[in-house]
């Protein structure tokens, strides 16, 4: 009898939630994946964020938080909520969301993805995910060609973000500085040199590392967030002639804000210069931290003169700048790839590319310690490298997939797009300076618009010129910046006729080294058009006449 109550329940569940050995059930999974879709796209509302259903405190969500006692055998009961989960969230797809770098996910990748999840491919080990890892090998290959680096020498590992991409290669850095560290811990001070601009990611690899988050050498800045090389070689200098050991140097490759790259062959001639001054017996390890800018690659065999895409001359200067940067990452000894980022796949999908395979053998996992996997030699284990020990097949496909139905040309297109659109919505900018607004990344190297924004009736680039050397000047006005700012982002995204933009705490450092916040108007959207363009700046000017209307009736009070 209670055998018959179990396989009751289980018949029940079966068919409803598992494909079935002979995927006769396919049918089903298809409505509801269909089902699930129309559910949360015929609900999203026309905003720039996902229309707001009843909102419910975090102590509520705990409070009716439990797993039900029963199965729910109907699995459409389940996702008729969705919409309520999403109340809120980003909408990629809208024009008018610009808060941060989001690329929509291709459909290409989805239907990889939920395909090949049906077979649960474990990533660690090709006696499970087979010629599934294919993928991780062509795509290292593939992305260091346009890297201009030999696939025949090197090597690299899908991982958690471009927080696992640094922190692969810092760990990597830290081994060759400190070879003995992985048996007896980090006993000496090891320090990573790092830009004024970089991820606060870089730090955590510290902290995590057991490193320590003063090992952190911050090397200044330029006004345009590159890293001052000459700061950098006298830091450099300083911290050897301490007798401390560096073991990473981390150059950007596209910073978070204004996509700024470091001069990565001067750095990589400064640390071999010094190298033979000081008599090293390693070599510090340079990388190149760009999972923003890497997608820039594709334009490294564009032909300028011929400009087949039919870019704009503004355009077309400003690729020619970052394709001339971004080719040096051949100089360094590894770098990031965030796919979620600026390959148009969704989150998570990173990859660190080592220009020297042995690097591999500095984290390779003692083969006592990896019982009972990797009894095949013939195939291929990255398990025996990984930090991980449970990875995704199915991403590493569907990114992999996804790239190759893009194409070289797709992302010159997609990526020169958005600085069409980056462009238009600077000129609209800086029609509308009489309203307070500035555009504070002048010289941009990407499709960031960073916006100051003052007081109206005041001379915002006279205003901009004198805040970035005086520290009281910015303060003042960082005051009124804030309120601005703070207003805009609780008021405005969740409006039909809003816009949803971000807040960048630090869009650049000034002379005196001083953050300078800004708005943030970031759209990698291939919809975006002209028009679009055109009612975004026009909707900023709106929201900030009305906040100046209201700040001035409280100050006449």
């Amino acid at each position: 009898m209670l055998n018959n109550g179990y396989k009751k329940i289980l018949k029940k569940i079966n068919n409803k939630y598992f494909l079935s050995p002979s995927g006769s059930n396919l049918e089903h999974f298809s409505k509801l994946v269909i089902f699930a879709l129309k559910k949360v796209v015929d609900s999203q509302g026309d905003g720039p964020v996902y229309k707001a259903k009843n909102k419910s405190s975090i102590f509520n969500v705990i409070k009716k938080a439990r797993i039900p006692q029963k199965a729910i055998t109907d699995p459409f009961r389940i996702l008729g909520k969705l919409p309520l989960y999403m109340s809120g969230c980003v909408k990629p797809s809208n024009p008018y969301m610009v808060k941060n770098i989001l690329p929509l996910p291709s459909f290409l990748y989805l239907s990889v993805y939920n395909a090949i999840s049906l077979y649960m491919p474990n990533a660690v080990t090709g006696e499970d995910a087979a010629a599934v890892l294919d993928a991780e090998i062509a795509c290292v290959a593939a992305l260091s060609k346009l890297a201009c680096i030999s696939p025949d020498r090197s090597a690299g590992l899908f991982t958690f973000g471009g927080t696992g991409t640094n922190f692969y290669a810092i760990k990597i850095g830290l081994s060759k500085a400190l070879p003995a560290h992985r048996n007896d811990g980090v006993k000496d001070d090891a320090v990573i040199m790092d830009s004024r601009a970089a991820h606060y990611s870089h730090l955590t690899s510290l902290n995590w590392l057991g490193m320590g988050e003063k090992n952190q050498v911050i090397v200044k800045s330029n006004i345009d967030q590159t890293m001052n090389v000459v700061d950098f070689e006298m830091k450099v200098k300083a911290v050897l002639e301490e007798g401390k050991k560096i073991a990473c140097i981390v150059c950007s490759g596209g910073t978070t804000s204004n996509m700024a790259i470091d001069d990565i062959y001067k750095i990589y001639k400064i640390r071999n210069k010094l190298v033979k001054k000081y008599n090293l017996d390693y070599v510090p390890h340079i990388h190149c931290d760009s999972v923003v800018g890497w997608v820039y690659l594709n334009f490294v065999k564009y032909d300028f003169n011929k400009n087949k895409l039919k870019f704009s001359s503004s355009v077309l200067q400003k690729l020619e700048g970052i394709v001339e940067k971004i080719s040096k990452i051949k100089y360094a000894d590894s770098f990031g790839v965030d796919f979620h980022k600026t390959g148009y796949v969704p989150y998570i999908s990173s990859l660190v590319i080592f220009k020297n395979r042995n690097n591999l053998n500095y984290i390779q996992h003692d083969k006592k310690n990896t019982t009972p996997l990797f009894h095949n030699s013939e195939v291929y284990n990255p398990g025996k490298f990984t930090l991980e020990t449970s990875r995704s097949g199915s991403n590493i496909l569907a990114t992999w997939l996804s790239v190759q139905s893009i194409g070289v040309e797709g992302f010159q297109s997609i990526i020169g797009h958005a600085l069409e659109m980056s462009k238009l919505i600077r000129d609209e900018i800086i029609k509308n300076e009489q309203y307070g607004l500035y555009i504070a990344n002048q010289k941009s190297f990407g499709n960031d618009v960073l916006v100051r924004c003052y007081k109206s009736g005041l001379n915002s680039e006279e205003m901009f010129m004198s805040e970035i050397s005086d520290d009281k000047i910015l303060k003042n006005n960082n005051e009124y910046f804030s309120k601005f700012a703070k207003w805009l982002l609780e008021n405005d995204a969740e409006k039909e006729d809003g816009i949803a933009l971000s807040r960048s705490s630090a869009a650049f450092y000034s002379h005196t080294g001083a953050p300078v916040p800004a708005l943030r108007i970031y759209s990698l959207n291939p919809y975006f058009n002209g028009d679009d363009a055109k009612i975004l700046v026009k909707r900023l000017v709106g929201f900030k006449k009305q906040f100046d209307k209201i700040n001035r009736h409280r100050q006449e009070r």
